[in-house]
């Protein structure tokens, strides 16, 4: 696994800079606005000092345009913020970031070397990683790890998504492994580990629209205008945005542990 993720992110890292910043910049910002606006509501509800937890450094070390970490750097003024991830070439590529003020630790959740005192963990897209058998085992590392009261964002490629699954399907697991999840699955399972689920979305529907590196529908480009991505975001994040899990590529949770 530890071998597969390194020569994996090294060619995802080629192909993300060979296809050049121009034509995957909206791509990025969506991402970021999106992921962003959620990072940042979620903050808000942290004590002034608090720790951060992100479980990958994929999107520092391979598609560093959507970074998410110097994110919650920035968002929490006096937070700690650390950041694993199992590849040793993804973690060196994050510490190069300009902005790679957080620690950057070579380590799995499957068998954590922290102790519970994190008042947020932000798992994006980790934890579809995880074969079923580990699935459970996962989430539930992530619930010892918060501190009562704390919360956890976490979102996974949605099955609910017919293209996903299919792309998945016939083109990602033959290069790495990554399932589509259940939103009730999740939702299951954070439950009975004592969390309540603040909030859930159904986001990223310019990923979609954009495909992998370019965009697949015609009418893509309209997204770029600002009022309309505008638009989109807002939907997204609104209470109603489950209803389009159907066309999201990734679902999103916000769940509270239990005092």
């Amino acid at each position: 696994m530890l071998r597969c993720w390194d020569h994996v992110a090294a060619r995802f890292r080629q192909r993300y800079l060979s296809v050049g910043n121009n034509k995957i910049r909206f791509k990025d910002y969506a991402f970021r606005e999106t992921y962003g606006e959620l990072i940042k509501l979620t903050i808000s509800l942290l004590p002034a000092s608090h720790r951060i937890l992100k479980t990958d450094l994929w999107n520092e070390g391979v598609e560093d345009g959507r970074s998410l970490a110097s994110y919650a750097r920035s968002e929490g003024n006096s937070s700690d913020l650390v950041c694993t991830d199992i590849s040793r070439y993804v973690c060196e590529s994050a510490n190069k970031l300009d902005h790679s003020d957080f620690q950057a630790i070579r380590a799995t959740l499957l068998a954590p070397p922290f102790r519970s005192a994190f008042d947020l963990i932000l798992d994006v897209s980790t934890v579809d990683h995880m074969p079923e058998n580990l699935r459970a085992v996962w989430v539930s590392a992530e619930a010892a790890l918060l501190k009562p009261g704390g919360f956890l964002l976490i979102s996974f490629d949605c099955r609910l998504n017919l293209f996903d699954e299919l792309y998945h399907k016939l083109f990602t697991r033959r290069v790495y492994p990554e399932w589509t999840l259940m939103p009730s699955e999740i939702r299951a399972q954070l439950r009975a580990l004592g969390f309540d689920v603040i909030r859930e979305h159904a986001i990223f529907i310019a990923g979609f629209f954009w495909g992998t590196h370019r965009p697949i529908f015609l009418f893509a480009k309209v997204l770029r205008f600002k009022r309309i991505f505008k638009l989109l975001k807002d939907v997204e994040l609104s209470n109603r945005s489950r209803w389009l899990s159907f066309v999201a590529p990734q679902y999103v949770i916000v769940a509270r542990k239990r005092v």
